[in-house]
């Protein structure tokens, strides 16, 4: 049976440099990149757990875009069929949410809508 992980992102440097994620860094010794990673180590990171298909969420908060829908669409285009896009949007704006989710669907192939309402 295939495994799929339900929620991943592939990390720009805004979402790994984040303060959120200053106490995962300390735990984890995880230095902060300074340019992106290539998506190939997270294709090798889902490999190595023998995951298939990985959906890559986009990320939006209160304070902005730390991983946006036109980057996942990068990191899906590399992966070689090994990650499908999930579109986020600032739901402070619902109605430009909801067009930037046709977007994401209709022009990036995206399969699903990632909200988080503690966002």
């Amino acid at each position: 049976m295939p495994v799929i992980d339900a929620w991943m992102q592939h990390p720009t440097p805004r979402h790994a440099n984040h303060e959120m994620f200053e106490s995962l860094r300390r735990w984890t010794g995880m230095e902060r990149p300074e340019k992106p990673l290539p998506v190939e180590v997270t294709v090798a990171a889902l490999e190595a757990a023998d995951v298939e298909v990985g959906l890559a969420s986009a990320w939006y908060g209160p304070q902005g875009t730390l991983v946006d829908n036109d980057e996942v669409a990068g990191f899906v285009e590399q992966a070689g069929g090994r990650l499908r896009g999930v579109a986020g949007a600032d739901l402070a704006r619902p109605m430009a949410a909801v067009r930037e989710l046709r977007r994401a669907v209709e022009e990036l192939g995206f399969v699903a809508l990632r909200v988080v309402p503690w966002l």
